[in-house]
């Protein structure tokens, strides 16, 4: 079984003969779950482990915005009559990342860009493993997992599916963080 066999690389023995509870209580620590993204890339192929990480991380937002562990997310509502869904979008990715920065220990940066917005995540712990041995995909792209998450905020916040991409991973440009991009009026495209 492919799922124990992940377990057993990441050094989660305790979950490869019974997995974890499926609720909202927290499992893994950050580094754990850093270890499993790093295995993923290397049990699986690229197709396979970049679809794993986003339906992952789609499923974790979800989860995130029904438990209400994020203030983010009531916060928002109270403020659905802000001028425009940019307005609205700015504003929660901005909380989001605040939040995420002072859950995660690590420093999530948010802008506009023009009409687009830059999300720079220092320290990146979702390609962390992966820093060690790299894999070899062929876009040298690895954070499917934020980039699905916040695929997942921005229709959140907006009602309206963007498109976000990771446009430098630190895997690859060996810098101190991921850098991605939230284009603004351009949907999502059809994931292969």
């Amino acid at each position: 079984d492919a799922l124990k066999r992940v377990f057993e690389l990441a050094g989660l023995r305790r979950y490869a003969e019974h997995e974890p509870p499926m609720d909202t209580s927290p499992s893994i620590t950050l580094r754990e779950y850093g270890k499993i993204i790093g295995v993923v890339w290397h049990v699986f192929d690229e197709v396979q482990a970049r679809e794993i990480l986003r339906r992952t991380a789609q499923r974790g937002f979800e989860i995130l915005t029904r438990s209400r562990a994020l203030a983010y997310t009531q916060f928002l509502r109270a403020f659905d009559a802000l001028g425009t869904k940019q307005e609205r979008v700015a504003l929660a990715m901005s909380r989001l990342t605040d939040e995420l920065s002072r859950a995660l220990g690590n420093q999530h940066t948010f802008r506009r860009d023009g009409e687009d917005f830059i999300l720079d995540i220092y320290d990146c712990p979702y390609c962390a493993e992966l820093l060690q041995h790299p894999p070899t995909a062929s876009d040298a792209r690895y954070c499917h997992s934020v980039v699905a998450f916040y695929e997942a905020a921005v229709t959140w916040a907006s009602g309206d599916r963007h498109t976000v991409q990771e446009i430098a991973c630190r895997v690859m440009t060996k810098e101190r963080f991921c850098r991605f991009k939230i284009f603004w009026n351009v949907g999502l495209r059809k994931k292969v």
